[in-house]
């Protein structure tokens, strides 16, 4: 059975919103790594916090 190679996909010619991504968009992405730094920043702070105070891990 022969494969056919598939053509890369590409947005229409009257949406320009697909080819490329609005300010909406590009906002959401931002705010998604923001999130996601502040996440890992705060991730790494807890177990700073923790190694840092031994007096204070549970039993």
């Amino acid at each position: 059975m022969a494969t056919h190679p598939h053509r890369p996909a590409h947005a229409a010619p009257d949406c320009p919103a697909l080819a490329r991504p609005g300010t909406g968009a590009k906002l959401l992405i931002a705010a998604q790594w923001g999130l996601t730094l502040l996440g890992l920043f705060c991730l790494i702070g807890v177990a700073v916090v923790i190694a840092t105070t031994p007096e204070a891990w549970p039993l």
